[in-house]
This record gives C-alpha cells, sequence and structure tokens, in this order.
C-alpha cells in the first residue's frame, strides 16, 4: 500500500511538471503582457490593397483598452514579401516547344515599424477611439521586368537569372533532340537554317573521322540532308536479354531462316529510314554512331540564339519581380504592452 502512494505521489509531480514545462514553451503572451494584464482591443479596415511604390496605404484603424490603462501611441509593422519569375522560351526549334520557369516567394524584410501615430491623432466616438491615415511604402520596392527585349542584354540577365538557368536549358535542347525520333525534323531544322561554318564541319569531320558536307547555303544543306522513299536495302532484328539489335543487310535473302525482314529507304549516309513494324510506317533518325558529332555540332550554339525569335525580332525571355507589404496594426499602451490586429490584408506594389 505504501509503494502504490509512492507511485501516485511520483505520477502527479510528474504531471505538474509536465504542464509546467508546457506552459513555459508554448504560452504565446510571454512576449507581450504579464499574466492577467488586459491588452488594447484593437480592429482596422485597410483602404488600399494596391498602392504605388513609394506612395501611401490608407486605413481606419479603432481601437479601446480597459480602465486604469492609457493608450501611449499606435504603430504600423510589416514584412516585405517578394514574388518573382524567371522564364525562356525555346524558338529555334518548332515541334519541340520548350519552356524553362522558375518561380520564388520570398520575405526580403522581416516584421518591422513602418510608421508611428502619437494617440492624439485619434479620435474618440463615444465607444472608441478612431485613427484615419496611412503609412508609407518604399519606392525601391517598385516592380521590374525584363520582357522579349529585342537587344540582348546578358548583364541584366545575369542579374535576373540563376547561374546554371543557361545551361540547364540547352542542355535540355540537346537531350531532346537527340535521344530519339521524337524531334528528328527540328534537328534537321536546325541544322539547315542555322548558321554554322564551314570551319565547324571541317574541325568535327577531323575529330571524328567522317566526311559530312561542309556546305553553309541553306538549299545546299536541305540537299545534303534527304531520306527518299526509294528502298536501298533491308534489315532485320534480334531480340537478346531485351536488347534489339538492328542488322542490315543488302537482299532479304541474306536474312536467317524465320527471320522478318523489313525495307531501309535510300538517305544521307548518317541517317537511318527504315520501316518500323511498331509505328506501321517509316521511320527516319540520325545513326547512333553518328549521334556525338551532332550533339556537339548543335552544342556550339549559344543560349541566347535558342531563344531568339526570327520573326518578332526579340528574345523570348520573360522575367518579372513584384513586391508586397504584409502589414498589421498595433497599439500601445503605458506599459509598453501592445493589442495587434489579425484580421490583415496584403497591400501590392505597382
Amino acid at each position: 500500500m505504501k509503494i502504490m502512494k509512492l507511485y501516485k505521489i511520483f505520477a502527479i509531480a510528474a504531471v505538474m511538471a509536465m504542464t509546467t514545462t508546457s506552459c513555459a514553451v508554448h504560452d504565446p503572451f510571454a512576449d507581450n503582457m504579464e499574466i492577467g494584464q488586459v491588452l488594447p482591443t484593437v480592429d482596422w479596415e485597410q483602404n488600399s490593397v494596391l498602392v504605388k511604390a513609394g506612395g501611401y496605404a490608407t486605413f481606419k484603424a479603432k481601437y479601446y483598452t480597459a480602465e486604469g490603462l492609457e493608450i501611449d501611441h499606435s504603430e504600423v509593422w510589416a514584412m516585405i514579401k517578394r514574388d518573382q519569375t524567371a522564364e525562356a522560351t525555346s524558338k529555334l526549334t518548332s515541334s519541340l516547344a520548350y519552356t524553362k520557369s522558375i518561380t520564388q516567394a520570398d520575405t526580403v524584410r522581416s516584421m518591422q515599424s513602418l510608421a508611428s501615430f502619437p494617440h492624439s491623432n485619434a479620435e474618440w466616438d463615444g465607444h472608441e477611439y478612431v485613427l484615419n491615415d496611412s503609412f508609407p511604402t518604399s519606392r525601391t520596392l517598385a516592380p521590374q521586368a525584363w520582357v522579349t527585349p529585342t537587344e540582348w542584354d546578358e548583364e541584366k540577365f545575369n542579374q535576373y537569372y540563376p547561374p546554371t538557368f543557361k545551361s540547364e536549358f540547352v542542355e535540355h535542347m540537346i537531350t531532346y533532340l537527340t535521344r530519339d525520333s521524337v524531334y528528328y525534323n527540328d534537328l534537321r531544322n536546325i541544322y539547315i537554317n542555322y548558321d554554322f561554318t564551314a570551319e565547324q564541319f571541317e574541325a568535327l569531320n577531323a575529330k571524328y573521322g567522317v566526311d559530312f558536307p561542309t556546305v553553309t547555303e541553306a538549299g545546299e544543306k536541305s540537299d545534303a540532308w534527304f531520306a527518299t522513299s526509294e528502298v536501298d536495302h533491308y534489315y532485320y532484328e534480334t531480340v537478346v536479354d531485351g536488347v534489339t539489335t538492328i542488322h542490315e543487310i543488302a537482299t532479304a535473302d541474306a536474312a536467317p531462316s524465320g527471320a522478318n525482314v523489313y525495307e531501309v529507304y535510300k538517305s544521307s549516309p548518317w541517317l537511318i529510314s527504315r520501316y518500323s513494324d511498331d509505328t506501321g510506317g517509316r521511320i527516319t533518325y540520325v545513326r547512333h554512331e553518328y549521334m556525338p558529332y551532332w550533339k556537339e555540332l548543335i552544342s556550339s550554339i549559344p543560349f541566347e540564339d535558342w531563344i531568339y525569335n526570327t520573326a518578332d525580332k526579340n528574345y523570348a525571355v520573360n522575367f518579372n519581380r513584384s513586391y508586397s507589404v504584409l502589414p498589421e496594426f498595433r497599439v500601445y499602451d503605458n506599459k509598453g504592452k501592445f493589442g495587434k490586429t489579425t484580421d490583415n490584408k496584403e497591400v501590392s506594389l505597382n
């Protein structure tokens, strides 16, 4: 029995300790009031939710406090939030319509006092004090935009966009254009229409031991990159461990007995244009052994050229930055304690 009583005493003591600890950690009034103290009761109506940066946001505040306490003054406190988007869109391709976009929202200024108002500015209406006034905003928080410029500004781009934006954008374009036949026409159009130099072709020919045409005129490049419907030879497939291998043969009779034989059509030497049983039609793509050549060739295209709109003569970038003020109204009594509003509206700056 004595042991049981001791357990009960320890249990009650533990609960009391936990309760005391909980109050010390979670008491939301600890930094603003003493136990039993009454804070000023505060409310306000915000007349302005859209303000020109550098202008004033107007409001109507109402407040009162308990008998025996006096109001000292009131203040508007606020934090500043920044929202921005940065994006770029490929214009060098048509089928591959790619837009890389980054959105960011963050607090650039923590909660701090923007304006202070003497209590004498408020009027007593018989029930509570009423203050009609305004608080300032900063001119430096004006929105910023950089949209489809006609001239490229490298300094401005570096100011607005992350350091890795260019490389990630270009890497995406190269990967999608060279991984399969989906964007074959875009790859061909880039080769024909982009202003590659003869020296670029010659250097890559020497590096990869091939003999690609070094012509630079669009019409000649179009003639060099061709695929016809004329059957040139044949192929069959084998599958080993889930890997499909294409075997090209001169005649259909050269295939192993029982193999399905399909046509290969006459095309540029770096291409394979063949009938596909999967699609029920012809597909054309760059041969895998020649793909390193094409990857390096289109890797030489700078980011700005990927996004240049030749029709509209501008660069397809779109950057926007805006700021907003998240305010609250506080009323301080003569003991330095304050009550504050909770029904606050965000003020956007334009």
